[in-house]
């Protein structure tokens, strides 16, 4: 194994009205068509990369916090967020799962990144909740092996480890934002397949 290396905004534009003489009538509107099928969102457009974030049960004052066994997920709302002075990410913990619990709790988590042989894992690891089965074995059973890696159960076969801590929490609808620094990593024997991309995923 071999170590990895380690924005404007646009401002209000003014709205303009367009006018029409004295007494000119408004032109007719045509209703709107209920018919027509709401386009998706631009960024259903973007393939980004598939992670699965690897979190353990807490011990102690926090256990009671916690779910009752390790766990991974599928997570797609991920982003490196800083460089210096330390690198950051941002990870989106989906409220009330096994793993946002295991994390909370802990305040740790590895996030993995897949390569597209795991592909057949989506289901278990997305579809699936660690509150019901227990991954771990599933994931043996669809052939996957399992290694530690910096105090949490990982695919043996990722395409690299990121160990995070997290540094705050903001509430956020239906997930829980995580900015996490990151204390350790591993880019993993890059020959064993291409990372894993949402483009790469079965359509629906």
């Amino acid at each position: 194994a071999r170590p990895a290396t380690g924005a404007g905004a646009l401002g209000p534009r003014p709205i303009r009205v367009p006018s029409r003489s004295a007494g000119s009538p408004a032109a007719p509107r045509a209703a709107p068509d209920s018919s027509a099928a709401e386009p998706p969102p631009p960024w259903s457009a973007l393939s980004v990369p598939v992670y699965s974030l690897a979190t353990v049960p807490a011990a102690g004052a926090t256990a009671g916090d916690s779910a009752q066994r390790a766990s991974m997920n599928i997570t797609t709302y991920c982003c490196p967020v800083t460089i210096q002075p330390s690198r950051r990410f941002a990870v989106a913990l989906y409220t009330h799962t096994a793993t946002a619990r295991n994390m909370l709790a802990t305040g740790r988590g590895v996030l993995q990144i897949l390569r597209k042989q795991h592909v057949d894992l989506v289901p278990v690891l997305g579809k699936q909740s660690a509150h019901d089965v227990d991954k771990l074995t599933l994931i043996r059973e669809e052939g996957h092996d399992i290694v530690e890696r910096f105090g949490a159960p990982t695919l043996a076969d990722a395409f690299g480890v990121v160990a995070l801590e997290i540094v705050s929490v903001e509430t956020a609808g239906d997930h829980h934002l995580a900015l996490c620094e990151v204390v350790a990593h591993q880019t993993l024997d890059a020959g064993e397949g291409e990372p894993l991309y949402t483009g790469d995923l079965p359509k629906p």
